[in-house]
């Protein structure tokens, strides 16, 4: 099988409840896969995806090494071991950076991180790599490895995103149960009262900003995970609310698409197909699908090409000829 092959599946795009000119658009519903395994001659782990500036995303696997997987092709680049729970950035001029106890700038140096152990949430903006772990924050110039701030965040911090106002969006879980946004300065400081996002339980899994400001937000919202939420937040209150069921198989990540309308979520359990579904984040509607496997699945984190066209997500369709580790392009 080649790296790269298209899949022949039901793929059913459901153009439904919106038409006219308002309607969201839709991914088109061609899916290739890159079969991750394959690419390195063993089975992996999939650590992370992370969106390129060069055009499809780079999935950061490993097994007794790592590696990076352009999944436009091309041959992939062997990396030091990775710690379980490390994640992958790429920096404007194409530098993969890996982020865990330390980070490794691939082909460059290696700079010791001020956090004891891999973070909870990374993000990179410009030339600055902030982090999370637990409650402790910290922002590191993402060349040197220098600390140019540290915070102490009001609640163990899972999830950051930047804001259109050049302060920081976090979701964060209380001691009591439940899941908060929290809003950051740039200097890390908490900036304003926090959000409820779910108000008992959860586990937070995404998060996003949009180019307006509003904030999007997915949670799984009871210990088994079998049933979760994509919020909206606008002006510091929650605008919409779906309620979703079927994220058994799924880390329920989600993706929003470069007009800030839509957004992408994969669902997949025993009892359904999995699926990416499209959601509509004004009005919480459910505008499509796109079938990734016969039946069920497993999926984890998904990520967008550069020119937002195509949607990568990452996982394993469980079907006779057993799972393989799995990167379906859509779009």
């Amino acid at each position: 099988m080649s790296r790269i092959a298209a899949v022949t599946l039901a793929v059913l795009l459901t153009a439904a409840c919106t038409g006219g000119d308002h309607a969201p658009p839709l991914l088109d519903p061609v899916v290739t896969t890159v079969d991750l395994d394959a690419a390195v001659g063993t089975d992996v782990v999939v650590h992370d995806l992370a969106p390129s500036p060069d055009g499809l995303p780079v999935a950061l696997v490993g097994a007794a090494e790592g590696w990076l997987v352009p999944l436009a092709g091309g041959a992939p680049t062997t990396v030091p071991a990775v710690d379980p729970g490390s994640e992958l950035v790429i920096t404007d001029d194409g530098t993969p950076l890996v982020v865990g106890t330390a980070l490794t700038r691939v082909g460059g140096a290696v700079l010791p991180l001020p956090l004891d152990g891999p973070p909870d949430a990374v993000l990179l903006h410009g030339d600055v790599l902030h982090l999370a772990r637990g409650t402790r924050l910290a922002a590191v110039d993402a060349g040197t490895g220098e600390v140019r701030a540290t915070a102490v965040a009001p609640g163990p911090v899972t999830h950051l995103a930047r804001a259109p106002d050049g302060g920081l969006a976090a979701l964060a879980t209380r001691a009591g149960g439940g899941v908060d946004l929290v809003r950051l300065t740039p200097d890390l400081r908490p900036d304003g009262d926090p959000v409820e996002i779910v108000a008992e339980g959860g586990t937070p899994t995404a998060l996003q900003v949009t180019a307006d400001g509003t904030v999007v937000a997915a949670a799984y919202v009871n210990e088994a995970r079998d049933a979760g939420r994509l919020v909206t937040v606008v002006d510091d209150r929650v605008a919409t609310g779906v309620d979703l069921e079927g994220t058994d198989d799924t880390a329920l990540d989600l993706a929003v698409d470069p007009t800030g309308s839509t957004a992408h979520v994969v669902l997949s359990a025993s009892y359904h197909p999995a699926e990416l579904t499209a959601v509509d984040l004004a009005t919480g509607e459910r505008t499509g699908t796109v079938g990734l496997c016969g039946g069920a699945g497993a999926f984890g984190a998904m990520a967008p090409s550069a020119d937002g066209r195509t949607l990568a997500v990452v996982g394993s369709c469980i079907d006779a000829d057993g799972p393989s580790t799995t990167a379906f392009l859509i779009g």
